[in-house]
């Protein structure tokens, strides 16, 4: 198959990978987006806070997006059964869409652009210059050589591999996460709520549509087995001593078929060389509990859709660029890295996680912002 060149290849499909495509090619870029699946994923958080929206707005998005999400302003926290905070999202709140719903609604607009995709096709080989990716083997036979190279291809980064970027993996050895859809309770279309105990635990109920709901339960490892292989009464024995206001939803998980999350940190010691960038979890992973890896990726791809328009094809300034631009994001990143740390390592202890938490990055991102969060009456 013959070698065809584009603009900029953007490796997976994800939200920021999709994201990006659709700026550049609004721009005029011609853009290669591959997917090793054979559609859009379907693994990703279904939140979009304040930062991420607006993002979205910026662009004309905001509310084609959120027609058929559901909008929240408002998550209440328990401790061992208690309340014992809420946090208030002003300007609209936040958008619950489920990730896969999303992201094809950002590939929809792609199409109209021009934006090529290749699905079903994985990178088999990246040939590297000097400080520059060369060219792109993908496992369909097709080669492909592209001015700027973006790697949103996830934790596992085979761009990031390519470009020798060492990364630090810390996997939250306390806590595993398990996720399951049920049907939409009463409890769970009130309020979304969010209960920890002293004893390692951690559940999350919160609708994604009109008649579905998530459940996240996080426990500690050791027991996973017992719980999660030797039956489901022994979770709802452990859930009834620390879940409270969302017991309607008790009957709906035995029957439901729970799917386990490795939850990892994520941090690298570069965002780009040459001409190939990081986006997405190829270049940070933070915990869960944050709310905001959607939100800073949206933004990040944001600045890369500026930075390569504003180089015009100059390898040299899109080099400047991207250290000028881009690079000083991994300390935004860093700071919410270490937030997520900070949350999964005091929740078993009350006083430790209210100290812990921080209005600024929960809510507004990096933006500084005034306290949003309080005691519930």
């Amino acid at each position: 198959m013959a070698t065809t060149s584009c603009d900029v290849a953007i490796v997976g499909a994800g939200l920021g990978g999709c994201f990006l495509a659709l700026l550049l090619g609004r721009r005029g870029q011609r853009v290669v987006v591959i997917e090793q699946g054979p559609s859009i994923p379907s693994a990703g958080a279904d939140f979009l806070k304040p930062p991420g929206l607006r993002v979205l707005a910026r662009h004309g998005l905001a509310d084609f997006v959120g027609r058929h999400g559901l909008r929240r302003d408002l998550i209440r926290y328990y401790h061992d059964g208690d309340p014992i905070q809420e946090c208030r999202f002003p300007d609209g709140g936040f958008l619950i869409r489920p990730y896969q719903e999303l992201v094809e609604l950002i590939y929809t607009c792609c199409a109209m652009e021009g934006v090529e995709f290749c699905f079903d096709a994985s990178i088999d080989d990246i040939t590297m210059g000097e400080d520059r990716v060369e060219e792109l083997a993908l496992s369909n036979g097709q080669r492909l050589r592209a001015g700027v190279v973006i790697g949103a291809d996830g934790t596992k980064s085979a761009v990031r591999r390519a470009l020798a970027i060492e990364q630090r993996t810390m996997p939250y050895e306390r806590l595993l996460m398990r996720v399951a859809t049920v049907p939409l309770t009463a409890s769970i279309a009130q309020l979304n709520r969010l209960y920890f105990s002293s004893e390692g635990w951690l559940a999350y109920f919160y609708p994604i549509n009109a008649e579905q709901a998530r459940v996240f339960v996080g426990l500690p490892p050791e027991d996973d087995k017992e719980i999660f292989q030797d039956g489901i009464p022994a979770l709802l024995d452990e859930l009834k001593k620390f879940v409270t206001d969302s017991s309607d939803a008790f009957d709906s998980l035995q029957p439901a078929a729970w799917q386990r999350i490795k939850v990892s940190s994520l941090r690298v010691e570069a965002y780009h060389k040459g001409n190939a960038a990081l986006l997405g979890s190829a270049a940070f992973a933070c915990h869960p509990m944050t709310g905001m890896g959607m939100s800073y990726t949206l933004h990040d791809a944001e600045i890369l859709a500026d930075v390569i328009c504003a180089a015009g094809g100059d390898d040299e300034l899109l080099d400047r660029l991207l250290s000028a631009r881009y690079e000083p994001r991994r300390e935004a990143h860093r700071a919410l890295i270490d937030y997520g740390d900070a949350l999964a390592a005091t929740f078993r202890d009350r006083d430790a996680y209210l100290a812990a938490f921080r209005a600024d990055l929960h809510i507004y991102g990096d933006a500084a912002a005034p306290a949003a969060w309080a005691a519930p009456r």
